[in-house]
């Protein structure tokens, strides 16, 4: 009898070790990803917080942009204007169908401005189950705005275990992910080099030594924007003139190597007329220049900038704030520079990116910029003169993309709608 309570004692304690270890095993399989900032939340519709829907690996649009910069099917295959829903289903494990887009469309329509703004000449409706008619801009269905998604929070991607500006965790593909928002640059670099998380994303190069990296030229452009409501200072187009060509991008090259390819083109695919020639102010002028600190490029050209301006006689009061108030303080118009840095295909395309910031109907333009030349302008280069002779933006350069892993992953795609961390096996 002794022996057997003796048995039984043994095959339980082994039980709960075996249990234990189990746990264990399953702790150390969550692969962590450390992320310059997450958005508020992953609700693709709510303004510009789809950036986290894709980038955590849950929404999925309809096509995507692939590490080369090509338009490809993502969760549909497309022939001219009609669309072939792929075998593909939603994390409840329903399958994915025609309506589920069109509807999911719609709804983001509907609760989005910018959505709407985007896809205000495109229509879509329901042919078959598994096909689906759409007319208009293909390249706007990569916006993340447009997540495919089944009663708001069912995605196709993977589920969300636990969301906050701080930490998300997700389970994809029989395994799980933490992205932690590591706002500072260094502290960012230093979580590779402790080994607390397993990737890291946009980390100054010298975390790059001895673990597998990749570089690219990023698809954003770094820019201020100047607040041209009436009663504003910048509303002085002489000023505005002033302020931009003080502004020296030879002298930030040196301390933004490796972070910023230093340029005055509003795109890749326009030519800057600006021109370097700094001349004082008429008189003495305060301005408000807000900023975001998750890159740590922002507070060296915010810096710099505000040191140029003030041998201009322009002194410059630096805010940095949160990377989610950004867009509050934009739409309260409490600022003169708006500093940040976005997607020049936003949207979809390079027209709908200038479009968005300065076209007059835009709900977008926050800075009041108003010109019909530029609102009936056909060529992007067009564009690009009419904002350099109007002085609506200061434009820095193009940020460099980076990734550092402790294994070789998957191409890294330029945009950085994705944050790719598959492992090539």
């Amino acid at each position: 009898m002794k022996v057997k309570k003796l048995l039984c004692v043994i095959m339980l304690a082994a039980l709960v070790l075996s249990s234990c270890a189990g746990e264990k095993k399953k702790e150390a399989a969550v692969f962590k990803v450390g992320v310059p900032h997450l958005m508020a939340t992953y609700d693709h519709t709510k303004g510009y917080d789809g950036w986290s829907t894709t980038r955590i690996g849950v929404g999925e649009t309809v096509l995507k942009f692939d590490a080369d910069g090509k338009l490809v099917p993502w969760l549909a295959d497309f022939d001219g204007k009609v669309f072939t829903v792929k075998n593909v289903k939603f994390t409840d494990g329903s399958r994915v169908t025609a309506k589920d887009i069109c509807d999911s469309l719609t709804d983001s329509c509907a609760k989005n401005v910018r959505a709407r703004e985007v896809m205000k000449n495109s229509s879509w409706k329901v042919l078959t189950d598994n096909t689906f008619e759409y007319v208009g801009e293909k390249s706007v269905l990569t916006d993340p705005v447009f997540c495919i998604a089944k009663g708001g929070n069912v995605y196709t991607g993977g589920k969300v275990i636990f969301y906050s500006a701080e930490k998300a965790v997700v389970e994809r593909n029989g395994r799980k992910y933490e992205y932690l928002a590591i706002g500072h640059n260094a502290t960012r670099g230093m979580a590779i080099e402790t080994g607390d998380v397993d990737v890291v994303f946009d980390v100054d190069p010298q975390y790059y030594k001895g673990r597998e990296h990749e570089e690219v030229g990023g698809a954003r452009t770094i820019m201020s924007r100047m607040n041209m409501a009436p009663g504003r200072p910048l509303s002085d187009p002489k000023l505005r003139k002033i302020l931009a060509e003080c502004i020296n991008l030879q002298d930030m090259e040196k301390p933004l190597r490796g972070y910023v390819v230093c340029n005055p083109n509003y795109s890749r695919y326009t030519k800057s007329n600006r021109i370097y020639n700094p001349v004082k102010a008429d008189k003495p002028v305060t301005l408000k220049m807000v900023f975001y600190e998750s890159r740590p490029e922002f507070k060296i050209i915010a810096e710099a900038t505000q040191l140029q301006a003030k041998k201009a006689g322009i002194d410059i009061k630096l805010q940095s704030v949160h990377v989610n108030a950004l867009r509050d303080v934009e739409v309260s118009g409490d600022y003169d520079l708006v500093l940040s840095s976005t997607t020049n295909i936003q949207s979809g395309t390079v027209e709908n990116y200038y479009r968005l910031y300065f076209d007059s109907k835009s709900p977008e333009n926050h800075t009041r910029y108003n010109n019909p030349a530029f609102d009936n302008a056909k060529t992007l280069q067009e564009m690009q003169d009419i904002l350099d002779k109007d002085y609506a933006v200061i434009v820095y350069g193009n940020p460099l993309h980076n990734r550092v892993s402790k294994k070789k992953m998957v191409k890294l795609n330029p945009l950085d709608f994705y944050y790719d961390v598959e492992e090539v096996k």
